[in-house]
C-alpha cells in the first residue's frame, strides 16, 4: 500500500479464527506501531464469544506497489491473555494507585 509518501499503512495485525475467518485488528506505518496497538484493538474488535476461536495473530507487511501487491506474513504475535479494562472501569490503573497510596501511608506510620 506504500505509495512513496509518508503515512503509508504498510503493516497490520490480523486475528486468524478457527475453523476459518479473520479479523483485522489494526494497521500502522511500522511493525513496532502495530505491535503497540494490537492488544488494545483486541478488546475492541474481537467479541467475547469469538476469543476462544482465535488461533493466531499474524503480523503482516504489504509488499509490492499499492495498486498491485499482497500482504505477507512476517511473524506470529502473542495472543493477549486478558481483556483490557474498558475506559472508566477503574481496574488496573486504580489498583496500582491504591497500592502506592497504601505503601505511602504505611511509611508515614513508621516515621
Amino acid at each position: 500500500m506504500s505509495s512513496g509518501t509518508s503515512g503509508a499503512q504498510d503493516w497490520r495485525a490480523v486475528a486468524c479464527l478457527s475453523p476459518n475467518g479473520e479479523r483485522l485488528l489494526c494497521v500502522g506505518e511500522s511493525s513496532s506501531q502495530v505491535r503497540a496497538a494490537y492488544t488494545g484493538a483486541w478488546g475492541e474488535v474481537i467479541r467475547d464469544e469469538d476469543r476462544p476461536t482465535v488461533r493466531t495473530i499474524s503480523l503482516q507487511k504489504w509488499t509490492g506497489q499499492f495498486w498491485s501487491g499482497q500482504w505477507e506474513h512476517q511473524q506470529f504475535l502473542p495472543l493477549p491473555t486478558a481483556r483490557p479494562a474498558k475506559p472508566g472501569a477503574g481496574e488496573g490503573e486504580n489498583l496500582e494507585a491504591e497500592e502506592e497510596e497504601a505503601a505511602i501511608a504505611k511509611a508515614k506510620k513508621k516515621a
